[in-house]
């Protein structure tokens, strides 16, 4: 039989020779070669090195070759539109722009960081082609990074089905400027809070506030989603303390969007009131003494002096007095307490004044009127605390339920026990030795009074939130029985939210097993409510295993629990919206303060990781159509 014919290979030797030439993928015993320039495939499998010089010198080959080198000349001009190089820029010049707002600072200094930064990295290619300055950082806030933030956190609210939403006023000179915010659960962050506008209204009146609302919710399509509004306790937001009116945001929400809606006032601005409540039965009006005394030394260099000298006779240390306002929440009990430390050299410097105000000299000249002092710093001592606790971040009803619960109790024991605190009677001892029990035996009945109008304030103003006594079974403290959790179904079927009885019971099984060893932990049983639950949702993979309680948490955990989120809004405002900063439009406002707020979690460093995970961010961030 005749020798098979040996069959030529483009092997490792002729690719290194020929590498205009291609191996094909297809080809078993590597005869057929891959012309790239001419698009096609050829086979060598006869003549080897001969069938490639062959091909090199074809019309065709060599016309190619020409109409390459062409398109190469004109592509030498051409920029690709999105290099490697170029979507490192654009996440450089995004993350510039979130760095200004995220400290607050301005956009005008962006015109010399960009400037500063090619100047001491003069050997980054990267570095001079960085052009973010005012212009172009404002424009990558409003056009690309806020509208962002703002349908992230629309999908997200979407994918948890229910919302509740928030607002509040606050004047900025001539504009009234609402934020909106709402509140959603998600199985894997737990309690999510999102800025989604900041408007400027033309007043306050319900109408307009309440359509303000409606019209937000429906632009972003969340109408059928929303269950809860929240708001401070005005008569404009819910109609007083029993909110039988119509006329107010509450009402006219329930019949613009959920004839269910839960209404939620702030907790934190009720124990202010309840405080203030209180205080106005006794025959002192602390509130107004403590600004004039504040007032008396403020811009006064030579009676701070004066005070100063005081404060060495009677050996005390001289500390500046603080300034208490009555819309600002926590500022009374520090005024109190700073007052109380250097109150010796106070009495001394306007007892010995010539001309003192009237109102300070005659609190100073009663002996008696020091214990009005130490009686409210003992009780603002409570509140303090409780309204700190109130205004954490992330809390749910069932953390203010708590909160409101230990200071009813707290005031229930005072008046049981008629307490009082030891500063104050060492003064009523001293007066009753001095003959005075009868002054003493008065004061001690205002001061309990006190005690029982702060309760029944308290009592009145928190009804509301008793709809969620029989949910407290989900803080998870212990392992709830099933009669708490079935005893809440009907709460969440007239809520409208459909809970599949067997169904959870079979789940309430798992739930019990998971806190079995999850309450052992002492890290599990600091977290709050809603972590709890998402470390629950976050442990058990299977949704069938879940569902019922999800459904649970994703309504409960979307009712706003306070108000404080909105004054940290208002905080975020003023810090960038100064005097200095005045000729910033609303809607430029409204863009950084969602860009603050909805990522506020993040660092720069973070944000620029982010910015390079999304390719279609760095496009918008890169075009032009930001400007528009």
């Amino acid at each position: 039989m005749p020798k098979p014919r040996r069959t030529c290979k483009f092997n490792k030797e002729l690719q290194l020779k020929y590498p205009m030439f291609k191996p094909t993928k297809t080809d078993a015993d590597n005869s057929d070669v891959h012309c790239p320039t001419c698009k096609s495939i050829f086979s060598i499998a006869n003549k080897g090195k001969c069938d490639l010089d062959q091909h090199l010198n074809t019309m065709k080959h060599k016309k190619n070759i020409r109409e390459a080198e062409v398109n190469n000349k004109v592509t030498d001009f051409l920029v690709p539109k999105y290099t490697n190089i170029e979507l490192q820029i654009s996440a450089a010049e995004g993350t510039l722009a979130f760095h200004t707002v995220h400290h607050h600072l301005s956009f005008r200094s962006c015109d010399c960081s960009v400037k500063l930064i090619k100047k001491i990295i003069p050997d980054s290619s990267m570095a001079k082609k960085i052009s973010c300055a005012r212009t172009k950082s404002e424009a990558i806030i409003v056009g690309v990074i806020a509208p962002y933030s703002l349908n992230m956190a629309v999908q997200d609210a979407k994918k948890s089905n229910v919302i509740g939403i928030a607002t509040d006023a606050s004047n900025h000179g001539s504009l009234k400027v609402f934020p909106v915010l709402i509140q959603f659960f998600d199985k894997r962050m737990g309690l999510s809070l999102r800025l989604i506008e900041v408007g400027n209204l033309e007043n306050e009146k319900s109408d307009t506030i309440a359509n303000y609302l409606t019209n937000i919710l429906q632009k972003n399509d969340l109408k059928d989603n929303c269950i809860a509004f929240s708001g401070d306790n005005c008569n404009t937001n819910f109609g007083g303390m029993n909110r039988k009116g119509t006329q107010n945001v509450f009402s006219k929400l329930k019949n613009l969007v959920n004839l269910k809606l839960v209404g939620i006032g702030c907790p934190a601005h009720i124990l202010n009131n309840c405080v203030q409540s209180g205080t106005d039965t006794l025959r002192i009006d602390i509130d107004s003494l403590v600004l004039k005394i504040y007032n008396h030394f403020s811009i006064y260099t030579i009676r701070t002096e004066s005070l100063k000298h005081f404060c060495e006779f009677v050996e005390i240390d001289y500390k500046k007095l603080l300034y208490h306002s009555k819309t600002r929440w926590l500022s009374l009990f520090p005024c109190l307490n700073r007052i109380l430390e250097i109150y010796p050299a106070l009495e001394s410097y306007f007892l010995s004044e010539n001309n003192p105000p009237v109102t300070i000299k005659s609190f100073f000249e009663d002996k008696l009127n020091e214990s009005y002092l130490w009686f409210l710093h003992s009780l603002m001592y409570i509140f303090n605390e409780k309204i700190k606790a109130i205004e954490r971040e992330g809390n749910s009803i069932l953390e203010i339920l708590e909160c409101l619960e230990d200071i009813k109790a707290c005031l229930r024991e005072r008046m049981q026990e008629s307490f009082f605190p030891m500063k104050v009677k060492e003064i009523f001892r001293k007066f009753e030795r001095d003959g005075k029990e009868i002054e003493v035996s008065i004061l001690k009945k205002n001061f309990l009074f006190v005690y029982e109008r702060c309760y029944e304030y308290l009592y009145e103003w928190t009804k509301p939130f008793e709809s969620f006594e029989n949910l407290k079974w989900m803080n998870l403290k212990n392992i709830p029985s099933w009669e708490s959790i079935q005893e809440s179904i009907t709460f969440f079927i007239d809520k409208g939210i459909n809970i599949q009885e067997s169904l959870l019971f079979d789940q309430f099984c798992n739930l019990k097993n998971f806190l079995k060893s999850s309450l052992k932990d002492d890290s599990f049983n600091h977290l709050l409510s809603h972590e709890k639950w998402t470390k629950y949702f976050n442990d058990i993979h299977v949704e069938e295993n879940y569902s019922e309680f999800l459904k649970i948490c994703q309504y409960f955990f979307a009712v706003p629990a306070q108000n404080a989120n909105l004054e940290r809004i208002f905080s975020l405002m003023n810090s960038q919206w100064t005097d200095e900063r005045n000729r910033l439009n609303i809607s430029t406002v409204e863009s950084i303060l969602i860009t603050q707020f909805n990522f506020k979690k993040y660092s720069c460093e973070q944000f620029y990781d982010h910015l390079m995970s999304n390719k279609d961010l760095l496009h918008k961030i890169s075009s032009s159509q930001k400007y528009s």
